[in-house]
């Protein structure tokens, strides 16, 4: 079953942090939200996430192209 993602507002909301990255083969993680959809309300979502601005940060390193949609 493919995870429910939320995209939240604030880093202590979230499960995991998510950066995005250039390429396939520098993606770690990424299998616990790829090919998941994504949920408009938090509590409809399995995973919560926040996108941050540095790789360093973040818990799951993701393509645009493998993020749910």
């Amino acid at each position: 079953m493919a995870a429910k993602v939320f995209i939240v507002d604030r880093d202590y909301k979230a499960d995991y942090k998510v950066f995005f990255v250039e390429h396939d083969y520098k993606e770690k993680n990424a299998g616990i939200i790829s090919g998941g959809q994504l949920v408009d309300c938090d509590y409809k979502a399995d995973v919560k996430v926040f996108i941050v601005d540095r790789e360093y940060k973040a818990n799951i390193l993701i393509t645009h192209k493998h993020f749910p949609k």
